[in-house]
């Protein structure tokens, strides 16, 4: 449907695909906007005050964090009061590899657009899914624009086309 946003959630293994949450240490966080609490300690505010002011609904990593002991309080106090959403660690079995890409995309009544998420760049050509869309009524929906006028547009201009090639004839 038009102006609609969607995440797109993407997670790719070299083994089976069945990630796991790691018992690795947590880096990735968001701010729980919906949850307030004052919190005790002047380095766990100083944490929650620059978070709120960096990173107000968006993830963030502790490395972005300007100074670490202030992070390392921080967190731990504000976890405590459920202020900070984890993402976690996935893994595999050992010697695999798993990937996380996150992006939002819009649906605009001009196209789509990508509005979060780094560009992949060359890493999109050389990853291949072992699976693919075997059925041509789905294969017809995902080549088609999610704008109506658009494709309307683009059957008058080949009518136009053809009346002044009757035309000059």
């Amino acid at each position: 449907e038009m102006n609609e946003v969607y995440c797109i959630d993407v997670v790719m293994s070299t083994g089976e695909g069945k990630g796991k949450e790691a018992e690795l240490r947590h880096t990735v966080y968001k701010r729980a906007v919906e949850t307030n609490y004052i919190l005790k300690t002047q380095k766990a505010r100083q944490f929650i005050s620059e978070v709120g002011k960096r990173f107000p609904a968006l993830p963030f990593s502790l490395r972005a964090i300007e100074d670490p002991q202030v992070a390392r309080v921080g967190v731990t106090e504000a976890k405590r009061h459920e202020l900070l959403e984890e993402y976690p660690v996935l893994r595999e079995k050992d010697g695999q590899f798993v990937a996380q890409f996150k992006f939002t995309l819009l649906l605009l009544p001009g196209g789509t657009k990508k509005i979060t998420g780094l560009p992949l760049g060359g890493l999109e050509a050389q990853v291949k899914s072992s699976l693919e869309v075997k059925d041509e009524d789905i294969k017809k929906l995902l080549a088609s624009s999610t704008n109506p006028k658009k494709q309307r547009k683009k059957k008058k201009d080949a009518k136009d086309a053809a009346k002044e090639e009757e035309e000059e004839d």
